[in-house]
């Protein structure tokens, strides 16, 4: 029987780990469903903090002023769990009801301003606060009944039950922010949750369903200590403790959090690794306290020892900080970048939050078991849990509102963590002060804990240089010799940094730069390029655009060039940070003083949904400039929900425009991004801004018209343009990389789901193809192949003349055009200038004389040189001027010397550049005959010419049927890959608008002369 005892104890203990693991994971979805109704992550984070931890200590002081009436303690408790496991269930139901009445009907009628902040809030309060009210009863609840029923082991039960209430929290974490949410996504995450309080539920019903639990001991007669409560100067003490140790836990999980996510990034997975190692030392530490407890003499001194040593150890995290970079570094330096890679990452990720994290909270997680069990010691019986769960709670609410709302913006992270430093000592040194001077180990104690914070408090710091550093991405501990950091606060959000290196000035997010200007007189950055044709590009489409929407400050250029318009009436800048636009007018006022001088401009501090919910009037454009999709929070503002409420906001002829940055990504990413807004827009087109970002414009119209020359007729738009090397409309037409119709069912094909936000894709794959290095500069690239592709695909080829583009541009495409105009003009000239080694010896075989032609090998050189300047033009230069090309390559000796298969790839790459459908089949159909002989990359090329050309004339068959028997021998690896699997999507796709456009202009050119 005495066994059965013990395992029935044991289970509940067990069981307890459930209820923690349960618990946190609703505390971790929270605040991503939070989130994506308040805004920032980090505003959803203390809030969500706040509340939870209110609502817990209401219900631990419920249970506090009425266990002693309760006489099923354990029954309570079962029903607890079950309600919590059914609130759990109906979360996301009742979550995504009221919130979108909220920003479809309610939000809309509030007048701007604090209404609605304090109705999002009180909303945000009343989603989660009966559950965080249900989750405070819990450790009371569970506690006193165990301890009703085995009264004899009362401390050690309390410092089991935190072990085990917080290993499962921890545990909790991880397992759903790194496995569940990416299996069954956030609403299966919380219905997974609930059902497991269900099942704990039925768990703890086994245990207690044929037991009669013991009367509690307060029908006793009370002790005259029982009856004194907290008067007693020592319980007070004990009460003070509690709250005051709550509130500096919070403010160093705060600053912690805030200091680490320097090193290990500000994606939502580090949050997670970060949470659940304070979670752990808070574990631990009352699993160390668990066979001690009964036997502490003195608490008061055992506690102030703690306290003292927490405070010290809390302190001495500052310096250990700067050591952590060196350690991130030394990770990213020794792991590959391979998925394995990540997870060891990941472990150091973890591994340095247990090194910042775990002493002190190892201290923190001894303290409540302890405090507890000393005021029932003193009398108060099992009122004492509740009191003690209840008020620690409370402080932990202050810590979180004091730290985030007060202590961050004005002391920063060093403030804060000092502060919560600076009460565990004093609260130490009330304890051990009065008599502990005289004992030697006491004395050296507190001597050690002052002098440790005040040597940190003078002389700790976080290293400017390190702080800016971006040590997660690249793995540089510190930044370059040559930079300085000439601006640095902590935010409510954020810290902001400003750094300067010669003339170059990048403003960061928690290192992760989002944007570089170059402020001196050096070449413009490559966010120069972006942020400028952020603006010009859909103002190019939609010149008239008079009501704007910018989305996210970064440098400010965006909208100091959107500002240009002539048309513009009234630009909307969206920025949640504040200190992220003080930051920008300091590094970049020069460049962008009409943000903040011309009265058309308004700078608004907001989360976007919220903003433009209580927006009355549409916009005609709205222009989105989140950060990486790696960033918590960020992912949401590439989602299907935030696409579909976006597009509420346009005019019905509107424009919204979506910056995605295609490096630390994946065609798998952007996939998912194009797929969440094709939903809610009809029509889009993708263009190329500078080799590494992308712009998707999109409407609700059917068509996107093609670009104005409007925009060059701006005095300032032309300026800004002309410093990136952009100066004709031909440079703007040259960046569209695709459309819906052409490259869209290539996004379709992709194996992935559409972005949500409740099946996160984004947020959870982005964090790991950073580590990776992954990129989708593929896309891009698209529009410099050796294969005209994209053009053999568009109804119309361009006619006008190319003309040479700026030397200002770095862009990988008007490189090659430079490239194919000097090829051109020196066939024309027979000299060789301005030509790269490649060119050059590839036009000198061109020019071979007849003698040497003879040669076989040489017939076979000139052939490849021949192909090779097909390859570094066709693409670049108009059907008119590639006739030039040919036309010189065609007076060649060696071209008239040619037959077989030579004279048939020269003819089918003069076809490609005449865009002559007809006889692209003609001579593609003959080299095909051939092709057991071919090569692959000969195969791959002729295959992708004549697919293309196939569609262009609606031969949807013939193009199938192609792919089809070529598939398996052609390269995927190659240039070509992803325009072949564009072509196997357009089939697999059918018929559609932009085929038959294109064929009816293949048509036209069947009809043409080509001087074939």
């Amino acid at each position: 029987m005495q066994n059965l005892d013990v395992a029935r104890r044991r289970f509940l203990f067990g069981l307890f780990v459930v209820s923690g693991f349960t618990g946190l994971i609703y505390e971790s979805i929270w605040s991503q469903y939070l989130k994506l109704f308040l805004g920032h992550a980090a505003y959803a984070q203390t809030v969500v903090l706040a509340i939870f931890m209110g609502g817990m200590a209401l219900g631990s002081w419920l249970v506090s002023r009425y266990s002693a009436r309760l006489r099923q303690l354990l029954w309570g408790y079962l029903l607890v769990e079950a309600l919590i496991g059914i609130l759990g269930i109906l979360f996301h139901r009742v979550f995504v009801a009221t919130t979108d009445l909220s920003f479809a009907k309610i939000i809309p009628a509030l007048p701007p301003g604090l209404t609605i902040y304090a109705y999002k809030w009180s909303l945000a309060a009343l989603l989660v606060l009966p559950q965080s009210v249900l989750l405070g009863t819990t450790f009371p609840l569970i506690s006193s009944g165990i301890i009703r029923r085995w009264p004899e082991r009362a401390g050690e039960t309390l410092s089991t039950l935190y072990f085990t209430n917080s290993l499962g929290g921890a545990l909790g974490v991880l397992v759903s922010g790194f496995v569940l949410i990416g299996i069954v996504g956030l609403p299966g995450t919380t219905l997974t949750a609930g059902l497991l309080n269900v099942a704990l539920a039925l768990g703890v019903w086994l245990v207690v369903r044929r037991q009669t639990e013991p009367p509690p001991p307060s029908s006793a007669t009370p002790t005259p200590s029982a009856t004194s409560g907290v008067t007693d100067p020592v319980a007070r003490w004990f009460v003070i403790a509690a709250f005051l140790t709550g509130a500096a836990s919070f403010m160093y999980e705060l600053g912690w959090i805030r200091m680490l996510s320097l090193v290990l990034g500000s994606s939502t997975h580090s949050f997670e690794l970060m949470l659940s190692a304070f979670i752990f030392g808070l574990a631990f530490g009352g699993l160390y306290v668990r066979k001690r407890i009964e036997r502490i003499a003195d608490p008061e001194r055992y506690l102030g020892g703690i306290m003292l040593a927490m405070g010290a150890l809390a302190a001495l995290t500052l310096p250990a900080c700067n050591l952590m970079y060196d350690l991130m570094a030394w990770s990213l330096d020794t792991f590959t970048h391979t998925p394995g890679g990540y997870v060891a990452f990941n472990a150091v990720g973890q591994s340095i939050a247990v090194l910042i994290m775990f002493p002190a909270t190892f201290c923190a997680g001894m303290t409540l078991p302890l405090l507890t069990h000393a005021l029932m010691r003193r009398g108060t019986g099992e009122k004492a849990i509740g009191t003690i769960y209840s008020v620690n709670t409370l402080g932990a609410i202050a810590g979180v509102l004091l730290a985030v709302h007060a202590l961050m913006p004005l002391i920063g992270v060093k403030g804060v963590i000092l502060t919560g430093a600076g009460v565990h000592i004093a609260l130490g040194l009330s304890r051990l002060a009065p008599r502990g001077w005289r004992q030697p180990v006491s004395a050296l104690a507190m001597a050690v804990g002052i002098a440790v914070f005040g040597l940190t408090a003078v002389l700790g710091k976080l290293d400017p240089m390190r702080v800016a550093s971006g040590v997660y991405r690249f793995g540089i501990p510190t930044l370059p010799a040559g930079s300085r950091v000439t601006y640095l606060r902590d935010g409510k959000t954020a810290t902001i940094t400003l750094t300067e290196q010669f003339g170059k000035v990048a403003i960061a997010t928690n290192g992760k730069p989002d944007a570089a200007i170059q402020m001196g007189a050096g070449e413009p950055t490559t966010d120069d390029v972006t942020v400028v044709l952020a603006a010009a590009i859909p103002l190019s489409l939609h010149p008239n655009a008079a009501r704007v929407a910018n989305i996210g400050f970064g440098s400010g250029l965006t909208t100091h060039t959107l500002l240009a318009s002539r048309d513009l009436e009234r630009l909307d800048s969206i920025e949640i940070e504040p200190l992220m636009v003080e930051a920008a007018r300091q590094g970049f006022g020069p460049r962008i003083h009409d943000v903040f001088e011309d009265a058309r401009s308004r700078i608004v501090y907001e989360d976007a949904k919220t903003f433009f919910a209580a927006s009355r009037e549409p916009y005609d454009l709205i222009v989105s400039e989140p950060s990486n999709p790696w960033v918590s929070g960020v992912a949401t503002l590439f989602s299907d929900e935030f696409y579909g409420r976006i597009v509420q906001y346009l005019r019905p002829d509107g424009y919204f425009a979506q910056w995605v940055q295609i490096y630390e990504t994946d065609i798998g990413v952007v996939a998912s991004v194009v797929k969440a807004l094709s939903h809610h827009f009809s029509a889009y087109a993708i263009y190329n801004l500078n080799d590494v970002d992308i712009l998707i414009v999109a409407t609700r119209a059917s068509a996107l018209p093609a670009p104005t020359e409007r925009v060059f007729q701006w005095p300032q738009m032309r300026a800004e343009l002309d410093r990136i090397g952009v100066q004709s409309l031909s440079d703007l037409q040259s960046r569209l990389i695709g459309d819906d119709r052409t490259i869209g069912p290539l996004f379709n094909t992709v194996p992935v789901p559409a972005n949500s936000d409740f099946f996160p894709f984004v947020d959870l794959n982005a964090p790991r193809l950073r580590f990776m290095l992954a990129n989708a500069r593929e896309l891009p690239r698209l529009t410099s192949l050796s294969v005209p592709v994209l053009d053999l695909l568009r109804p119309d080829s361009p006619a006008s003349a190319t003309l040479e583009p700026s030397q200002h541009s770095s862009l990988t495409r008007d490189l090659q055009v430079r490239r194919a105009l000097a090829i051109r003009r020196d066939l024309s000239s027979g000299r060789l200038d301005n030509l790269d080694a490649g060119a050059a010896v590839a036009l000198l075989l061109i020019g071979t004389s007849a003698e040497r032609c003879a040669d076989p090998q040489v017939q076979n050189a000139w052939n490849r040189a021949a192909r090779n300047v097909g390859a570094m033009t066709a693409t670049y230069l108009n059907p008119s001027e590639l006739a030039d090309v040919w036309s010189n390559i065609r007076s060649t000796p060696c071209y008239r010397n040619a037959s077989g298969e030579h004279r048939a790839w020269a003819d089918l790459l003069a076809a490609v550049a005449a865009r002559n459908a007809a006889e692209i089949v003609t001579q593609g159909t003959r080299l095909l005959e051939r092709s057991a002989s071919l090569s692959t990359d000969d195969l791959t090329y002729l295959t992708t010419v004549m697919a293309s050309t196939y569609l262009r004339m609606g031969q949807m068959s013939q193009a199938r049927s192609l792919l089809s028997a070529q598939w398996d021998r052609l390269d995927h690896a190659g240039e070509l890959y992803l325009s072949l699997r564009e072509l196997r999507a357009l089939v697999l796709a059918g018929d559609n608008a932009a085929l038959a456009q294109a064929r009816a202009a293949s048509r036209s050119d069947e009809t043409r002369v080509n001087g074939l």
